[in-house]
């Protein structure tokens, strides 16, 4: 009988020490899936804040990794690397003046799905003047996709362009060909 206490007594102190153990195991992966989690939402965070200011163009395209897809569904254009980004978002092009207040855009709703490291970002252009002609304001939706270095690799955006005329000549990215 005494053989069969000392086991038990043994069997529950291998018990606990290994949940002890596989609990700080899993409590160290979910702090540093967490600090991953938190690294990208504060990336994107920050991405929301620089667009919004408009204000540090070489800071704003430093969120995209150098071959960065884009695609303006409305608009017809794609992108297929940084250059051609900064090229297409140019912000010294134009001398674009915001008329409703001091930021680009406001937020409506921002999704992050941290594992699939995805945003969307729903929200509304203010008003501003391009070129001398008003524009907006103009509703949006945008897909980020984000690599492991939290970098965005593919962008979709979706924009309510007023007036049409600023979308004439575009391709339908509507069809996988264009």
């Amino acid at each position: 009988m005494r053989g069969t206490f000392t086991t038990q007594l043994t069997f529950c102190l291998v018990l606990l020490v290994t949940l002890v153990v596989t609990g700080c195991g899993l409590t160290d992966n979910t702090r540093a899936s967490a600090r991953e989690s938190s690294a990208l939402r504060q990336v994107l965070n920050d991405y929301i804040a620089t667009y919004q200011a408009r204000q540090d163009f070489a800071f704003f395209l430093s969120f995209y990794a150098d071959d960065i897809q884009l695609e303006d569904m409305i608009y017809g254009f794609a992108v297929k690397d940084k250059q051609a980004l900064a090229e297409f978002f140019n912000w010294s092009a134009g001398n674009v003046e915001i008329l409703d207040g001091e930021q680009t855009y406001t937020l409506s709703e921002v999704i992050l799905d941290e594992q699939q490291r995805r945003a969307v970002i729903r929200g509304t252009y203010a008003r501003f003047e391009y070129e001398g002609r008003e524009m907006g304001p103009w509703r949006f939706t945008t897909v980020l996709h984000f690599n492991p270095d939290n970098k965005i690799t593919y962008q979709q955006d979706w924009i309510n362009y007023r007036p049409r005329s600023v979308t004439d000549g575009g391709s339908n990215l509507n069809y996988p060909e264009n």
